[in-house]
């Protein structure tokens, strides 16, 4: 019988997820979890293993960010597999911070799509910004 329990996540949670392209294979760790006021659960977590162009850094390249608010879909839509745990990583406090006040007046959420498509936002949104005159 196949069990359709949705699973339980934990602070500390490792899951390895689909990302872009064949290569990019997206590491979630579970930094924090607040629960939504309408229900469920909102994982606030830290996304490594990537390559997000961003043309304002020397190097091009975004390989982590270190606050992205996700519900539980996103883990589902991404395939995410569980791969282990790690102590939380402190560096998502100050998006954390900055994303609670806005969620709190009303101006802010989480996502519920694939880390796939969450990069691909990401990584326009920097691209409009990197155009951006000075």
């Amino acid at each position: 019988m196949l069990d359709t329990t949705p699973p339980a996540y934990a602070v500390g949670q490792l899951w390895r997820c689909r990302g872009r392209t064949a290569s990019e294979t997206p590491l979630l760790l579970i930094n924090q979890i607040d629960v939504h006021p309408h229900g469920g659960q909102i994982l606030h977590v830290r996304i490594s293993d990537i390559q997000v162009r961003h043309a304002g850094l020397p190097d091009g390249i975004v390989d982590a960010l270190p606050h992205i608010p996700v519900i539980a879909q996103t883990l589902e839509r991404s395939a995410a597999e569980h791969v282990g745990t790690a102590a939380p990583n402190q560096d998502y406090l100050p998006g954390y911070a900055e994303w609670k006040a806005a969620f709190d007046a009303g101006n802010a959420g989480a996502f519920g799509i694939a880390v796939a498509e969450i990069l691909q936002i990401v990584e326009g949104q920097l691209s409009k910004r990197d155009q951006l005159p000075n």
